[in-house]
């Protein structure tokens, strides 16, 4: 499994050099990754982050498995989107989806969102999740084999730098 990069919040991301590299399409995580499990509500900081790159031409999608609900602020959404299967996401998503370099997937899990980001052939950035304590049990479960891959996928991108 694949993580080009890894930081610990989505505001740590240098979306700047991101587009400067090309990337155009981003599709973020909802759940632990720009907000709380559950939560309809997202923060100004991030926003700020979707009004930035919107302002520079950049498409943004939220894709995440949980239910759906209302936001707060104007974005298509793909809810109950079954990461990391792709093909529901490539359907509805088709036309920005061509180009698989320019295509940034952003979670904080790795057998969901970044597993799905490699069958996409995307871009991958892991971040940590924002609250480990609200979580479906089938995600803490999950969330111990992450550690034990995890380390082991970080220790493999460390070589090659």
């Amino acid at each position: 499994m694949k993580v080009h990069l890894s930081v610990c919040k989505v505001t740590d991301i240098d979306f700047e050099s991101l587009l400067q590299k090309g990337k155009s399409v981003f599709l973020f995580d909802f759940d632990n990754t720009i907000s709380f499990w559950k939560s309809s509500e997202i923060p100004k900081d991030i926003v700020q982050l979707f009004e930035l790159l919107k302002s520079r031409g950049a498409m943004i999608f939220i894709v995440s498995n949980g239910r759906s609900r209302k936001l707060n602020y104007e974005i298509p959404a793909i809810w109950r989107a079954m990461k990391p299967l792709t093909w529901k996401v490539k359907l509805k998503l088709r036309n920005f989806l061509r180009e698989k370099d320019k295509v940034v997937v952003v979670g904080d899990q790795l057998f969901t969102d970044v597993l799905f980001g490699n069958l996409l052939g995307a871009y991958t950035i892991k971040v940590e999740p924002l609250d480990l304590k609200r979580e479906f049990l089938s995600t803490k479960i999950l969330r111990f084999f992450e550690r034990l891959v995890f380390g082991r996928v970080r220790k493999n991108s460390e070589k090659e730098h």
